[in-house]
């Protein structure tokens, strides 16, 4: 369950994501710079399985997981190890194919987003039987999932996040994050910063890339909030 958004803006984007989940699941452990397969990259990590939802890595592809909002058919494998199998992506491109490669059969419904500098994001939607992607994703801000009342729960953010544009006369990153914490007129199951008897948003994440740093804000909102800052030069982060 999340709510994810993005913009581009100078020489780069950003990406915001809030994290929904069960008051009974392990916190995650906050965003750390890592190593996969010669590629550096920085992501938190999953409490309970150890993957994670979100990262952005040394070429300056972020990649940002959401739960599916088709079937709930049996899964094998976290989705979020798939997200940390696409954070050695070089380009959107690659993260496309890379998916579109896999056995996605061992996953339950989720939408992948993919971004990089200077163009626009790639939208992976597997929805158990077949994935789709959008190359134009851009079109698709914002994104959300509910396991509750899905389609009211899409709608209301959505018409939140229009209102908010349209009160402000622009769409950029601050609108994107007033967004993210907006609780509309209460903070209950509709709201895009999230509250529910059993469920409710653990964590605000927005991501900050540009050809020269990467600059990752993190508020576990249990934990301390905390920023990481990666320079890149040559497509190496330092």
């Amino acid at each position: 369950m999340c709510t994810v958004s993005w913009v581009h803006d100078g020489d780069g984007y950003q990406l915001f994501c809030n994290r929904d989940e069960k008051r009974t699941r392990a916190q995650a452990t906050p965003p750390r710079i890592g190593t996969r397969d010669g590629v550096r990259f920085i992501a938190p990590a999953d409490g309970d399985f150890g993957g994670s939802w979100i990262g952005a890595n040394q070429f300056g592809v972020s990649v940002c997981l959401l739960n599916g909002n088709g079937s709930r058919a049996a899964s094998h494998r976290s989705r979020g190890l798939l997200l940390l199998d696409l954070m050695t992506s070089h380009s959107v491109d690659d993260a496309a194919e890379r998916a579109s490669n896999n056995d996605l059969s061992v996953y339950a419904p989720f939408t992948i987003v993919a971004l990089e500098p200077h163009r626009p994001a790639a939208v992976l939607e597997w929805d158990g039987v077949q994935l789709s992607v959008v190359l134009d994703g851009d079109r698709c801000v914002p994104l959300t999932s509910s396991s509750f009342d899905t389609r009211e729960v899409c709608a209301r953010r959505r018409l939140e996040f229009e209102r908010l544009v349209q009160r402000l006369g622009k769409l950029d990153a601050t609108v994107l994050n007033a967004f993210h914490y907006s609780v509309g007129q209460a903070p209950d199951a509709y709201s895009t910063f999230m509250q529910r008897p059993d469920a409710r948003t653990v964590s605000f994440s927005r991501v900050k890339v540009s050809d020269a740093q990467i600059d990752f804000y993190y508020d576990g909102l249990e934990s301390h909030a905390l920023t990481i800052t990666a320079h890149c030069s040559s497509h190496l982060c330092q």
